[in-house]
């Protein structure tokens, strides 16, 4: 009886093992499936990182190129300032040396040369050379002063487009 019981207990034990044996395998199984798993949503991580380090650096190259775009255009507007500051310059030369008689005498000496003069020719002449005097001044006021407004124009659309 107790031989068989015996038989009866390996048996079980036999089963138990054998049950044992494939719970361990099904475990080992759901451990690999679960590390599987693990290494997909980290490759998914991975990956969505990768795109969003690509989007930054997308996004940090085409700021690059718009600055360089308005470094580029505020050079060029420095180089054309430049050159239209030199050509008012050169301007004013030649309208202070179209005479240069006329513009080293003062207005007290040309009004004093109409009251000395003996004939109308000299005194129209002078006049002339006063009125030509006083037309170019305002000439030069004008056009300095429509060059500052055209430079402040242009600053204050420059700040508004920055």
């Amino acid at each position: 009886f107790l031989l068989k019981e015996l038989d009866t207990l390996r048996a079980k034990n036999k089963k138990l093992q054998d049950k044992l044996s494939e719970k361990d395998k099904e475990l080992k199984t759901i451990k690999l499936d679960l590390e599987l798993q693990e290494r997909a949503t980290e490759a998914k991580i991975a990956e969505k990182i990768a795109a969003l380090v690509e989007e930054v650096y997308s996004a940090q190259r085409e700021r690059d190129e718009a600055v360089m775009a308005r470094l580029k255009l505020a050079n060029e507007e420095r180089d054309e300032a430049f050159l239209r500051v030199q050509r008012l310059e050169k301007s004013l030369k030649q309208l202070e040396n179209i005479n240069p008689e006329e513009n080293d005498m003062t207005l007290q000496e040309l009004l004093n040369r109409i009251n000395n003069a003996d004939t109308g020719i000299d005194i129209l002449k002078n006049g002339a050379i006063i009125l030509n005097r006083i037309h170019r001044t305002k000439e030069r006021k004008n056009k300095i002063i429509a060059e500052e407004m055209n430079a402040v124009i242009e600053q204050r659309d420059a700040a508004l487009s920055q």
